[in-house]
């Protein structure tokens, strides 16, 4: 199965803290979590689940789960 390449200025807990601000609100931003999310490969994505953990003391999977409905709750399973 084929994956992103890794971009080369890539920061975990940049990543995090972005994806934590797409969390707050009233509605999540969505466009915001697939611009990071959907443009980091397998091994990217581990680094901003630990940066995520370490920055929040949460796990950002049950974190996903949380804010995420119907499609996109079925995403993050994979």
């Amino acid at each position: 199965m084929a994956t992103l390449l890794a971009l080369e200025d890539f920061s975990p807990s940049e990543d995090a803290m972005a994806l934590n601000k797409a969390f707050e609100g009233w509605s999540t931003d969505r466009k915001g979590m697939i611009r990071i999310l959907g443009h980091r490969n397998v091994d990217q994505r581990k680094q901003i689940r630990l940066a995520y953990q370490e920055i929040y003391q949460e796990d950002l999977n049950k974190k996903l789960k949380s804010e995420l409905l119907g499609d996109f709750e079925v995403c993050i399973n994979y």
